[in-house]
């Protein structure tokens, strides 16, 4: 291996050193000075920057000695004093407009990466991948710089200057947003001013950015629901460290994950914040996303059915029919089948609102049907004293003599025992059964109406005991029920004589009239609510979302809420119940607790002035709480205390100040916040047919049951029950 070494040889003497060894042993003496040249006229050059080398032998041919001169190192300071300026004025203006804008570091970060990519990357590809073209060029614009086209020579310089002006501003930035958060400024009022600017000018820019077009769902092999706008997002864990900040996912998108909706949800917002659009966003962004997951269910274990969306509006009136009228034209757009789509409004007074009529008689056994019959009355409460107590198992067992009354009675090993089963088919059978003569027959005895001259009871045994319960006391249960039923189904009319079933439709639009007619409501409320729950039995095979709006309308203390989101959950049927204010979801704070317990989705908040308990119920996060020691009783020190201490994660006062259309989701531990993104029915002409939701599978005539019992002669009926 050859070495190669440097030689340098001084004027005052005739060798080398000795560490070198290709000195050469025999030194020509020096040649003769000549004559000294003639003096030039100026200013003299003062020659190379480092002298002539260095005299001792440490320097001597060890280190490499730099030729510039003192002009070149001028011009090089000059270069680079403009270079810097120029990135330190960049670097402060795009940390403004981040500021301005209510960017994350995250985002400068990816504006950073993006012009570092963009301007040297797009110099070395277009020079043949040379990775010193960048270089070469910004050389060229400092050489620009120096001739004078400082403009020009600047700009050309920009290839190296704009990317380091953008990392210098993300850095900057992100060290800015972690003082904030953490240690905060000397003066704590200007601590709060900060937070406060800051989170307002993110919630506008998600409100800007929110009325762009904006995809229903992520897409994806597992699609969530997208909403809206993200302007930021706050969790119960500590502040994030700058490495954190810089290194944190940017998103923009206002996400709900798919498995929320299925674990139930509450809508919290102030009449005017923007609900009804939140909840047809909502409604089509989860029928989107439960449409793709279930085309693509075939490769998953836990197989999603076809989406059923079904919307209980319980406040009615022109504005529930308006909104009718609109999610029908929205789904429409997306290609559900106009049959699949079915409004229930038996109260309209519309002439161009035609309602469906469910079967609420259809049910598959007698267990189902007296559900429905007893919640209808009794709104699924549960009685609480023994008078209560009294009357609800007398009216239980009136309910049951006339739905399972048999088809026949037969004679069995000497016992009177009943055969088949023969429901009522309609409410105006089911009225009718409410006589102790027809019971009596139906039962396959003969109805005595003084029990001290009765013969014996030729009908099941015990029956006649129970019809007669149903006659004794002050109050007779058979006549207080008949009346009750009557009044009710009076107001129904004829609203559950039909042949469709819930899951005959893939959009459902109920609308009650809670707020002209609130018992009314309450009886259809708790009829819908019991035939979802009976759901949980079958194997229906669909995937379903339940939208309670102004539950207030029927949340007076006799609902079951709580105890159906339990059991919903088992049929595969996520819910999201919507009121104004706190109270509205529920008749007590143990309701209303229970409900918000009940849904472990989370919840979407608007804006809302009776907040604190919803805001309780969330949980808190760590904040720091700052201090500063006063000089002279007017000037911020140095000195000062930061404390932690726990704060509500979702702030009171954040939701007095939203706008329409400003929402907070928040769950498990993580708020957030952004803005709904609005309908603007401009664009139904813009959304395409889900691909394959027209198509429908017919289904197949396998049914192995027999033939229903004959019923009896519906077209007698007892005078006072025309309907």
């Amino acid at each position: 291996m050859t070495h190669s070494h440097t030689q340098f040889q001084f004027p005052d003497q005739g060798a080398c050193y000795p560490f070198q060894p290709d000195c050469p042993t025999d030194t020509a003496p020096p040649a003769p000075a000549g004559p000294a040249p003639a003096a030039e006229t100026g200013s003299p050059d003062p020659g190379p920057l480092f002298g002539e080398g260095p005299t001792d032998a440490f320097f001597g041919g060890m280190l490499p000695i730099p030729e510039w001169s003192w002009v070149e190192v001028g011009q090089g300071l000059t270069v680079g004093g403009a270079a810097l300026a120029l990135t330190v004025v960049l670097a402060a203006v795009l940390s403004a407009l981040a500021w301005l804008l209510g960017w994350q570091p995250a985002r400068l970060r990816n504006w950073a990466t993006a012009a570092l990519a963009v301007l040297p990357g797009a110099h070395i590809v277009t020079n043949g991948l040379d990775a010193a073209a960048p270089i070469r060029e910004f050389t060229s614009g400092a050489t620009m710089f120096l001739d004078g086209r400082y403009g020009y020579g600047l700009a050309v310089m920009g290839v190296l200057v704009v990317p380091a002006a953008w990392m210098f501003a993300t850095v900057m930035f992100t060290s800015r947003m972690v003082r904030l958060a953490t240690n905060g400024f000397p003066d704590p009022a200007r601590t709060e001013r900060a937070m406060w600017v800051y989170a307002q000018r993110q919630q506008r820019a998600a409100k800007r950015l929110a009325r762009y077009r904006l995809p229903f769902t992520t897409g994806g092999v597992s699609p969530d629901i997208v909403f809206g706008r993200l302007a930021r997002e706050e969790t119960a864990a500590p502040p994030r460290s700058r490495l954190q900040a810089l290194f944190a996912r940017t998103e923009t998108r206002l996400i709900i994950p798919w498995i929320k909706l299925r674990l139930h949800m509450v809508l919290v917002a102030n009449t005017g914040a923007g609900k009804s659009t939140l909840i047809l966003r909502l409604l089509l962004s989860w029928f989107v996303t439960a449409w793709m997951r279930h085309r693509t269910s075939w490769w998953r274990l836990a197989k999603v059915g076809r989406p059923l969306a079904l919307v209980i509006d319980c406040n009615g009136g022109p504005d529930s029919e308006a909104t009718a009228k609109r999610v029908k034209t929205w789904m429409r757009a997306l290609g559900v089948p106009e049959q699949r789509i079915g409004i229930f409004s038996p109260n309209s007074r519309a002439k161009d609102f035609e309602s469906v009529r469910l079967n609420l008689w259809g049910a598959d056994n007698a267990d189902d049907m007296r559900a429905v019959l007893t919640a209808m009355i009794s709104g699924g409460s549960t009685p609480t004293t023994d008078t209560e107590k009294y009357f609800y198992e007398i009216r239980a067992g009136l309910i049951h003599l006339i739905v399972d009354a048999p088809e026949r009675v037969e004679t069995v090993n000497g016992v009177r025992t009943p055969q088949g089963w023969n429901p009522p088919r309609d409410h105006i059978e089911f009225l009718r059964r409410m006589d102790p003569v027809v019971l009596s027959t139906l039962w396959g005895g003969v109805f005595d109406p003084d029990p001290q001259t009765a013969g014996p009871w030729d009908g099941v045994p015990g029956v006649d005991l129970e019809i007669q319960a149903t006659r004794n006391g002050k109050q007779p249960v058979l006549d207080s029920a008949r009346m009750e039923f009557g009044n009710l189904f009076r107001t129904l009319g004829d609203a559950f004589d039909g042949d469709a079933q819930i899951t005959d439709f893939d959009v459902l639009y109920c609308i009650l009239d809670g707020s002209s007619q609130p018992d009314r409501a309450r009886a259809q409320f708790a009829a819908l609510g019991c035939m979802l729950e009976q759901l949980a039995d079958q194997d229906h095979g669909r995937e379903a979302l339940l939208c309670v709006d102004e539950f207030s309308a029927v949340s007076d203390g006799k609902t079951r809420a709580p105890a159906w989101v339990m059991r919903m959950r088992k049929a595969r049927i996520g819910t999201l119940w919507t009121a104004q204010e706190w109270r509205g979801l529920g008749a007590d704070d143990d309701q209303r607790s229970s409900l918000v317990a009940a849904a472990a989705g989370g919840a979407l908040l608007g804006r809302s002035e009776l907040c604190e308990e919803l805001c309780k119920a969330f949980g808190t996060t760590r904040r720091f709480d700052l201090s500063r020691k006063l000089i002279g009783g007017t000037r911020h020190g140095d000195e000062g205390n930061i404390q932690p201490n726990d704060q509500f994660l979702v702030s009171p006062t954040q939701l007095r100040v939203f706008g329409p259309g400003d929402v907070v989701h928040v769950s498990g531990g993580r708020a957030r916040r952004g803005h709904a993104a609005p309908l603007n029915d401009a664009q139904l002409k813009t959304l395409r047919p889900l691909p394959g939701l027209s198509r429908l599978a017919a289904p197949a005539d396998t049914d192995p049951s027999p033939p229903l019992a004959p019923v009896i002669d519906l077209s007698r009926k007892r005078p006072g029950h025309g309907h």
